[in-house]
Formats: structure tokens, sequence, C-alpha cells
């Protein structure tokens, strides 16, 4: 083989190297902007829950952010504190003594204490199943009482929000009236107002509170000693 076609010859392996090469890094190319519209089009910041979970932080901090008075601001921490658990145990004793001391029948409060329990267990399940973390203080928000630094769970659904709903469902099928329910939208309002939860773990605590109380009804009426 003469010199010419030697050089001829490397010359020809040399441009099928880099045709080959070209070809690879066009390929590379394709299949990296495939993955990264493939990433995009998943992008979990871009997800319909995402995308709910931030409407609802926008929405809930306009009421995260409102300053009232002393007098209102007081009025408000009452319901954001009206069904917390230590206020529910002073609740049951005093119901457990009154009806003990007037009517002789400490069994009146079984069925409040099972619809309140079965809430509860409901509430700090859920709870950690979504682990959803909650509000921050805004330090620039001006607040007389702090409800939040006493929150260490995490924030959906309210749990609060679940025992007013549960306490209006008893007083509609135990005293036959609504009255119970006018409490449902001040609570959710105040547990929202001290950062404690967001407006969707209100409504969630809420409905789901309706829900369970009510199908607790009506076994728990076969209890006669109500």
């Amino acid at each position: 083989m003469s010199s010419t076609e030697e050089t001829e010859s490397i010359l020809s392996q040399q441009n099928n190297q880099e045709n080959n090469y070209n070809t690879f890094k066009e390929n590379s190319e394709k299949i990296i902007l495939s993955t990264e519209k493939q990433v995009k089009l998943y992008d979990p910041s871009q997800s319909p829950l995402s995308k709910i979970d931030q409407y609802d932080k926008n929405l809930s901090n306009y009421i995260q952010t409102l300053e009232v008075n002393s007098i209102i601001e007081f009025i408000i921490y009452i319901f954001a504190r009206l069904f917390n658990p230590d206020l529910m145990i002073c609740y049951f004793i005093i119901l457990f003594f009154y009806h003990f001391y007037f009517y002789n029948n400490y069994t009146f409060i079984i069925k409040p204490l099972i619809h309140v329990l079965v809430t509860l267990i409901i509430t700090l399940v859920t709870k950690n199943i979504f682990k959803r973390p909650r509000p921050n203080i805004k330090e620039n928000v001006k607040r007389i009482f702090n409800c939040r630094n006493k929150e260490t769970n995490y924030s959906m659904p309210s749990g609060d929000s679940m025992q007013s709903a549960n306490f209006a469902i008893l007083i509609l099928f135990y005293l036959g009236n609504f009255s119970g329910f006018i409490l449902i939208p001040f609570v959710m309002f105040a547990r929202i107002f001290y950062f404690c939860h967001y407006i969707f773990d209100t409504v969630i605590g809420t409905l789901v509170g309706l829900c369970v109380s009510w199908v607790l009804v009506y076994p728990l009426r076969l209890i006669s000693a109500f």
C-alpha cells in the first residue's frame, strides 16, 4: 500500500470516528433535553396539590396579618382556646359533677366522651399522615396572646375545628337545636389568626368532625343511659 493510500485510509478512519462522535453527541443532547422536559413536566412545585397549598397559604395570610385592638383580640383568643384539650378536660369534669350531683347520673358523659376520643384519635393519626407544617409566626405582626408556641404537632387537620364540629352535632342531636354551629366559623378564624393553622386545615377538620360525629350518633343512641 502506498503512502497516499495509507494517508487516505487514516483520514477516512478519522472522519468515521468524528462522525460517530458527532452522532453520539447529538443523541446525548437529545436525551438530556428530553430528560429536562420530563423533569419540568413532573416538577412537584407545579403539581395541583402544590398550587392549592400555595393558594391556601396566600389566602390565610390575609387573616394572619390582621391587626385588631386588644378587646377584639381577647374575644378571638377565647375562641382559639375554646376546644383545646386542657379545657375539654375541664368541661367533662364539670359536666360529670353537675349530672352526678343534680341527677345522680354520671353515665351522661359517656357518649360525648366517646365522640371526643374518636375525633381526637382521628386527628392525631391524620396529622401524622399528612405531616403538613404549621404556619410560621410573623414577627412583624403584633399579637397580645401567643397560641402558636403551644402547638408542637402538625397542622392538618385542625383538631380544634374538628372538636367544634363535634360539639355542634352533639348539640343538634341531643338538645335539638343548631346553636352549636355558630361557634364553628369563629373557632376556625381564631385558629388561623394565631398562626396555628391555614384555612384548608380548618375546613378539613370541620368536615371530618361533622362526618365522624354524624356517623357516631346513631350507634351510640343504642346506649340507653344518656
